[in-house]
């Protein structure tokens, strides 16, 4: 092997660890969180949730990027980004629909794309789950109804 071949095959190696290096760190620097709901979390059913997280892209090729959320898999839907510049390095959302009793999921999705503004280059997705818990309403305590308890509270018997 001469040196001139010896050096093609040093720089030709070189260079594909500096790509593969460059594939691994941008997509693995890349993050998406969800602070609220927290994971096993459990939440008052019937209501809708406020979703709060943050992102970032992992470099300089993914600067157009969003997030989305979705709600027990019912489809994807914006959030609001509060970061600074309109980004999604912090930003807030509500689930798509109310929370259910017993076992619910949110999703998130970040989405970055390249310069041209039309092709994906970047996906993360989060997924939380949580329990969604019925609550009692505390002017509603009493179990038996209203007609069957005089002021006193003494039950009333009827007479014949």
């Amino acid at each position: 092997m001469t040196v001139k071949t010896a050096a093609i095959m040093l720089a030709t190696i070189t260079t594909a660890i500096i790509l593969v290096t460059s594939i691994l760190t941008s997509s693995s620097l890349a993050y998406l969180k969800i602070f609220t709901p927290k994971q096993g979390q459990q939440v008052p059913a019937g209501q809708f949730l406020i979703v709060t997280g943050t992102s970032t892209p992992s470099n300089a090729t993914h600067t157009k990027c969003n997030v989305q959320l979705q709600t027990n898999q019912h489809g994807y839907k914006p959030v609001i980004p509060l970061g600074p510049a309109g980004t999604y390095t912090n930003w807030k959302g509500t689930t798509s629909e109310p929370v259910k009793v017993g076992a619910n999921q949110v999703e998130g999705q970040l989405l970055c794309y390249a310069a041209n503004g039309t092709t994906t280059n970047l996906i993360k997705h989060l997924v939380h789950n949580f329990t969604g818990i019925e609550t009692i309403n505390a002017n509603s305590t009493n179990v038996n109804p209203p007609s069957t308890i005089k002021p006193s509270g003494m039950p009333i018997v009827p007479t014949r």
